[in-house]
């Protein structure tokens, strides 16, 4: 089997630069989405005043939003510096299955952690009780 149908290329060190800087900036957002951003007091009345009079609580975005992060992270890892955008289409489709599946599996597990929520409240209440007599 010959070589020669394969070929290779060279990243330029604009795009690598270019890529290491999205992938800080993705990490600073997601420190400052985790750390600094207040969702149980999210403005919404300032983007939908129609809909909105108080501050909404959206900490249920917290995971969304972080793993779209983390996502698109990984994704740009794979596309620069696994060189995926210079592969055949076929190693593309599989990469696009195992991220579709995960996020699959992922809420799968999410939905059914929903179901145990009132047992561990339960139990992290009983341990406080222990602890503070």
């Amino acid at each position: 089997m010959s070589h020669d149908a394969h070929s290779h290329h060279i990243t330029s060190p604009q795009l690598l630069w270019a890529t290491f800087a999205a992938l800080v900036a993705l990490t600073l957002l997601t420190v400052a989405v985790s750390s600094y951003v207040h969702l149980e007091r999210f403005p919404a009345q300032v983007f939908l005043p129609m809909v909105f009079d108080d501050p909404v609580d959206v900490r249920w975005l917290d995971m969304p939003i972080t793993l779209a992060i983390a996502t698109a992270k990984a994704l740009l890892v794979a596309v620069i510096f696994m060189h995926l955008q210079h592969d055949k289409l076929f190693n593309a489709i599989l990469l696009i299955g195992a991220v579709v599946f995960m996020v699959l599996f992922i809420g799968m597990a999410l939905l059914d952690s929903g179901q145990y929520q009132p047992q561990v409240e339960t139990y992290t209440s009983d341990k406080e009780a222990m602890q503070n007599p």
